[in-house]
This record gives structure tokens, C-alpha cells and sequence, in this order.
């Protein structure tokens, strides 16, 4: 929050007040799960693979419009053409879909659809196909590598807890667990238990730390969702 309290312009999406959207220098309503229609992503946890298409169940309230018709439409003003923001939900949704192994329409008719796996995945040969095969080594990636510095004595990795979902679920009470390797606990001074403030230039948090010979020397494990003190 304290990084946000800094910029000049803070836009967010939303419909509900919170405390971002306090700090929001714009805040753009967009619709909600019952206000558009919508697909599913083709589920690689089901059984099968598959979709469901739901249609638009009221109209938005206000001037709600789609996130995708925000985004797009706040590249476009900062001269980027990012989609045809004159286009319907449903004709975004049929480009975006375009790819599926059912084809919009079908979809749309049905509600429903689902496919066999395809193992190996033809439509990934076909994919890499158009590429023009495999590329292993972007240009872009090794200039990256090549520029990697050699990292510092502790670094940061973050990981996820059971009791916490992004930054939900916060009335759970589950603290923010920082694991270390015993070795850089000893050295630092930190016991097993302890209150332990992590911190970086873009900000800290204080948790509760865990000495763990499983956690690599030099790696502290933060979980991801916890936000610091105001």
C-alpha cells in the first residue's frame, strides 16, 4: 500500500469499494459474471477436456463495460490498437475462441462441449508447425541470460500456504510463514519462532520464522498474498 500511496495515477477495475480502490486515482466499473457472456477455459483438471458457455443473464448496471473493452480501449488511447473495441462480447469472445476444438457457434448452441485428450497433442505439432519448429533459444532470451548478475547473498522466492488464497482468507489468521536454511538463520541471528522482517527496496513484511534444512542456502521462502503493515 505504501508504494501505491506514490503514484500519481493508481487505475483499477472494480464495482466494490476497498481499500484500492481508496487510493485509486480512476476507478472503471466492469461487468460481472452475470452482466457478460462467458467460456471457461478448456479445464486441463477434468477428466476430459472441456467448456461451458454461459450467455449474459441481465443487462450491465451503469455504465459497466467488459474488462476486455477497458483494457483494449486504454491501450488504444495510449496509441496502441489492442482490439476492435467496437466489437460485441460475443464477437470477442468467437476470435478468442477461434483456436477451441469446438468451434463458437457450436458452443454457443449447446452450452456445452468436451473432447478426448489427444496425447500426444496434435494441435501442438500443428502449432509448433506454423512456427517453423522449435525455437530453444530466442534472441531475446539469451541477451537476458547473458545479463544476469550474480544474485545476492539471500534472495526472496515466494511460495503459497494452505490457508490463504492471494490475499483472501485473511480472517483465518494464518501468519506469514518465512523459511530459511539453519545456516542463514545462524548467521543472521534468527530463531526458530521468531517474529522475522523481511525486506527489499520495494518493501518488507514481518512474519513468523521457520528454520528449515529443506529450504536451499540462500533462499527465504515468503509466501505470496500477505500484505505489509500501512
Amino acid at each position: 500500500m505504501p508504494a501505491l500511496e506514490k503514484l500519481d495515477v493508481l487505475a483499477t477495475t472494480e464495482i466494490l469499494p476497498n481499500e484500492t480502490t481508496a487510493l485509486s486515482t480512476h476507478v472503471l466499473p466492469t461487468t460481472d459474471q452475470l452482466e457478460r457472456p462467458d467460456v471457461t477455459l478448456w479445464d486441463i483438471l477434468a477428466p476430459r477436456v472441456s467448456a461451458q458457455y454461459t450467455p449474459a443473464v441481465v443487462a450491465p448496471a451503469g455504465e459497466r463495460r467488459s474488462m476486455w473493452w477497458v483494457l483494449a480501449e486504454l491501450g488504444r488511447r495510449l496509441g496502441h490498437e489492442l482490439a476492435d473495441t467496437t466489437a460485441t462480447d460475443e464477437e470477442m469472445l468467437a476470435r478468442v475462441s477461434g483456436g477451441g476444438r469446438v468451434a463458437y457457434d457450436e458452443l454457443a448452441a449447446t452450452g456445452w462441449a468436451e473432447a478426448a485428450r489427444e496425447l500426444p497433442a496434435a494441435w501442438v505439432e500443428r502449432h509448433i508447425e506454423r512456427l517453423g519448429g522449435w525455437r530453444l533459444a530466442p534472441r531475446l532470451v539469451v541477451e537476458q541470460l547473458a545479463a544476469i548478475r550474480e544474485p545476492a547473498p539471500l534472495v526472496l522466492v515466494p511460495r503459497r500456504q494452505m490457508r490463504r488464497l492471494n490475499s483472501q482468507l485473511e480472517y483465518l489468521g494464518e501468519a506469514a510463514e518465512i523459511l530459511l536454511h539453519p545456516d542463514d538463520a545462524a548467521v543472521a541471528g534468527v530463531a526458530d519462532e521468531h517474529a522475522l522482517t523481511v525486506r527489499t527496496e520495494h518493501g518488507e513484511l514481518t512474519g513468523i520464522a521457520k528454520v528449515d534444512a529443506s529450504v536451499r542456502r540462500g533462499a527465504v521462502s515468503v509466501p505470496h498474498g500477505h500484505k505489509a503493515p500501512m
